[in-house]
Formats: C-alpha cells, structure tokens, sequence
C-alpha cells in the first residue's frame, strides 16, 4: 500500500512539474501586416544599361523594359493610406512576412488591382477558409474582387520552422486564383520563420548581421498573347524583377554574417543554379558556391563576409545568364581610410545660377591642389559624369571649411535624381599626396527626395 502511495505521489509531482513547465512555455505573438494588391509599371532595367560591362541593355530586351504589372505592397495601417518602405534590393517583390515558431500572422489584404486576387502561403498551418487557392466551392478569401478585403489568419506551427540546429528559413506566399498569370504579373513575396526562441523582437533571427532575398525567375510578358514567340521576345530572366545587374543594394560589410534566402518560380525553363563569385556559402553545413533551384523550391545558406570587392551573383545556366540573370554584391572592408575632406552642405536643388557646396579639409596639413569628381543619377544605377569642373579656392588651410562653386548648371537639372561628388587627387604643401583605393571613396550623396534611401557604393559601371 505504501508502495502504491508513493508511486501515485511521483505521477502527481510529475504532472504539477510538467504543467508548471507548460504554464511557463512562453507564447507566441500576432504579427499583423496590411497588405495590398496594386497594378504598376515594372522596369526590368530602369538603367537603360547592361551594367555588368557597361553596355546597352542586349536586343530584344532593351526594346521593352517596362510592363504593367501587379505586386504586393505594404502598408502601415488598415486606412491603406500610407506605404510601408522596404529594401530596395527586395525589387519586385511583396514585404517580408516574419514570423517565429509559435506565432499568428494576421494578414489584412486588400485587393486594389483589376481582376480577382488572393494570398495563398507556403509552410505555414492554415484552415481552408485561410488557404487562399481557388476550388469549386469558392470560400471567401479565394478570389478576393477588385476593392474587396479579406483578413488571413496563419499559422507558424513546428514544422514552418527551421531544420533542427538552424535559425530560420524562407517561405513563399503569391496569388492562387489563377496562380500561373498572378506569379508571373508579380504577386509573389517571402516569408521568413525563425526557430523558437532565435528571433530578434523584428522577427529576425539573432545569429546573422544581414539577410537578403533572391528570387529567380524567367517572366513571361507574352504568356497569356496568341501570338506566336520568337526566339527570346517577352522573356525576362531576373533576380527580384531586375536583368543584367540592375538589381541594387546587395551591400555587406566585411565580417558580417549573412544569410541568404534563395527561391525559384515559374515554368519549366526556371530550373536555375544560383552561383556566386568570391565567396562560398554553408549550405545544411556543407561548404557550396552554386545551389540548385527548381520553381517553388526555396533554399536558405550562410556566408561570412571576409572577402571585400564587388562580385558577381548569377544563374549558372548557360542560356538565363546570357539573357541576364545576374547581379554584383558588395563587402565593403571593415576599416577604411579615414577621409581627407568631407562635404557639407550644397544647394543643387532650386539654385538659379551655379551650383555651392561647402568643403572641409579634416587633415592636419594645408591642400595646395584639388581635383574633384561629380556624378548626376539620372537613374536608378546609372550615373553620368558631369563636364562642369568646380572652382575650389586654394590652399585650403588644415581643419578649414571653404565655399567651392560650379559656376555653370548643367542641361536639364529637372531629370536629375541627385549628386555624387567624391575627391580623386589631394596634393598637400608639403608635397605628399592623396588619392582614393576605390572608386568613389569618400564620396557624399546629394539626392531630390531627401527620403531617398542612400547608395551605398556606387554601381559597378558609371557611363561617361
């Protein structure tokens, strides 16, 4: 009897722990996100260049680069009046959704697009009134009507996350009412879902510096034309919706650890490698530099960002490189030069006879000679060098900030996005000399829209 007591009490005491355990098991959060379907105008290389070498964008692609097409795009509030800003290296696709194991999403969509549209996700657990693809029955939700709402409701169950011993992992959500044209038009974005207890309070997981997406993709503008094709005409073979290195942003500095979230969509011509040039990649902890990619398959790797310059990133089939399928990423170096000069304040925007700008010299030594270079963006990766040459009174005494002048505006100031001016050659009194390791270090950005994201380095081609 004793022996009965005894065991009987040991079940309790387990059970009291084990319940205390669960009581104690830290619950999951609702990420909500406010999502809309909206019709634009995509340019697959807003450049006008094939900027990997510094050419025109190759026939038949350069004859058409901007198409009307339709993508997902976030908003920070359920008035769907203000968007949401998102890296500009994400292209053409929709807003990272973030989630970790053990969370809602809660997805407020709202159809602002011509035609029915839905969100149909991958990877996470859902009911058939959250799946988002079309069936007989037609669920509300399934094909949501142009101005209609739907509020989606997911979740990050155990097997949305990660494989054992890694942080996290990508998902894709896109359109399912009529999956194959809303793909294609552009109604595709990622999901990110994190291990229980890796995340960061954003969702990011907490064992890498830096992420970054790349979708791999041959769009079809052509696809839904009874025309018959000739030869490469409506194919676009892109990373993020951008050919022939017009992708921006993929910038790290040295040191960091970055994961890279690689996916793949489409027809049958989307079987891709992803390859990248200076660096290999830890792929389920085996050391790669090309993954392979079949459409809707989605593949997540890590590098350690040691060595600085600016690399390729590219498909390595044959045929998608020739018609574009590549891009460079950057690994700045951990300790720069500390600058001669810096720039300060200028007035390009709305001056009426020249252009000032204020420069300071951050040196210890007097600047006998000056020889300064200034570039216009006129798009997005394309710069083009101004003729114009600034008036710099000289010398410039150690510690001192001068006025220096370009007395001539250029032609057409309006189609101007913004500024670069970086300093090639200093000559010092006494006789020592300056000139920079890279292109364009120590540069300053002087943009339009003071909002406008910063460039990081300049692109990898700047046209005379």
């Amino acid at each position: 009897m004793r022996t009965i007591f005894l065991v009987a009490m040991f079940i309790l005491a387990g059970a009291f722990t084990a319940f205390g355990q669960q009581k104690q098991k830290p619950k999951g959060r609702v990420r909500e996100y406010y999502i809309a379907a909206e019709q634009v105008e995509w340019d697959y290389a807003p450049s006008g260049l094939e900027l990997m070498h510094g050419e025109d964008v190759p026939y038949p692609w350069g004859l058409y680069r901007r198409w009307k097409k339709t993508r997902y795009v976030e908003y920070t509030d359920g008035t769907f009046s203000q968007r949401k800003p998102q890296p500009e290296w994400l292209g053409i696709l929709g807003p990272i959704i973030r989630a970790e194991v053990g969370d809602w999403v809660v997805v407020h969509f709202r159809n602002l697009a011509a035609g029915y549209h839905s969100i149909h996700v991958h990877g996470l657990r859902y009911d058939k009134q959250n799946e988002g693809a079309i069936y007989s029955n037609n669920l509300p939700g399934i094909a949501v009507p142009p101005g209609g709402d739907f509020t989606y409701r997911w979740f990050a169950d155990a097997g949305s996350g990660p494989p054992a011993g890694e942080s996290s992992r990508l998902w894709l959500y896109h359109g399912h009412v009529n999956e194959p044209v809303e793909t294609n038009s552009g109604l595709i974005g990622p999901i990110i879902v994190t291990a229980r207890g890796r995340a960061k309070p954003d969702g990011s997981p907490v064992d890498v510096d830096r992420e970054f997406i790349a979708l791999f993709m041959v769009f079809d503008q052509l696809q839904e034309s009874e025309e018959p094709r000739n030869g490469e005409d409506g194919l676009y073979h892109s990373l993020n919706g951008y050919i022939f290195s017009n992708l921006p942003g993929l910038v790290m500095n040295q040191g960091e650890r970055v994961r890279w979230y690689l996916a793949a969509m489409g027809n049958e011509r989307d079987l891709h490698s992803a390859h990248w040039h200076g660096k290999t990649v830890m792929h389920h902890g085996q050391s790669e530099d090309v993954i392979p990619l079949l459409p809707g398959q989605t593949e997540t790797v890590d590098m350690l960002a040691d060595n600085p310059g600016t690399w390729m990133f590219q498909c390595h089939v044959a045929d998608h490189l020739v018609a574009g399928m590549m891009a460079t990423y950057r690994i700045r170096p951990s300790h720069p030069r500390s600058c001669p000069v810096q720039f300060g304040d200028a007035n390009f925007w709305g001056a009426k006879s020249g252009f000032q700008m204020e420069m300071k010299n951050l040196t210890s030594k007097p600047i006998q000679q000056v020889a300064l270079e200034s570039d216009v963006v006129i798009g997005l990766n394309h710069l083009t060098r101004t003729a114009e040459a600034w008036n710099v009174p000289l010398p410039i005494a150690a510690k001192q900030t001068t006025s220096i002048q370009m007395p001539n505006q250029i032609a057409h100031p309006e189609g101007i996005l913004g500024w670069i001016v970086y300093p090639l050659t200093l000559t010092f009194a006494d006789g020592s000399k300056w000139s920079p390791n890279e292109h364009g270090e120590c540069m300053r950005m002087y943009w339009r829209d003071k909002n406008h994201q910063d460039m990081q380095i300049l692109p990898p081609v700047e046209m005379p």
